[in-house]
C-alpha cells in the first residue's frame, strides 16, 4: 500500500478537528415576527451586538440561550445581556431587528417568543 501524502494526511486531520468546533449552546427555534408585534420607528440603527462571556446555567435542563440584544430606550439604544430562557410550550424565538420600510422609515422589532396558532 502506498502511503498518504503529508498534506493529504494534515488537511484531513484539520477538516476532522474542525468539526468538533460547532457550537454547543441550545439555542431555540426561530421564525419571523408577526405583522401584529409593535414596530417602533428609530432614527437610526443599532451598534453592533456586544460579545458577551456565556456562562451553562447551574441546572440546564430545557434551558436555551437568547443572544444579547440592542433595545430602543426612549431615545437611545440600551444592550440587554443574553441571557438562558425556558422554550415556551410549542413556541418560536423571533430575534430582535430593523427593517427599513418602502417609505425610506427604519423600524426595530424587539425579540419576542410567539406560539403559532393551531389550526
Amino acid at each position: 500500500m502506498k502511503p498518504l501524502p503529508h498534506g493529504v494526511l494534515g488537511g484531513s486531520l484539520a477538516l476532522a478537528l474542525l468539526g468538533g468546533c460547532g457550537s454547543s449552546l441550545p439555542l431555540p427555534p426561530t421564525g419571523p415576527h408577526l405583522p401584529s408585534d409593535p414596530a417602533i420607528v428609530v432614527p437610526y440603527p443599532p451598534p453592533p451586538a456586544r460579545v458577551e462571556i456565556i456562562e451553562m446555567p447551574e441546572k440546564p435542563g430545557g434551558l436555551v440561550w437568547i443572544d444579547g440584544e440592542w433595545q430602543w430606550r426612549s431615545r437611545r439604544w440600551a444592550w440587554l445581556p443574553g441571557r438562558w430562557e425556558p422554550v415556551p410550550l410549542g413556541a418560536y424565538f423571533a430575534p430582535a431587528t430593523t427593517v427599513r420600510r418602502a417609505d425610506g422609515s427604519l423600524v426595530w422589532f424587539a425579540g419576542a417568543w410567539h406560539v403559532p396558532a393551531k389550526k
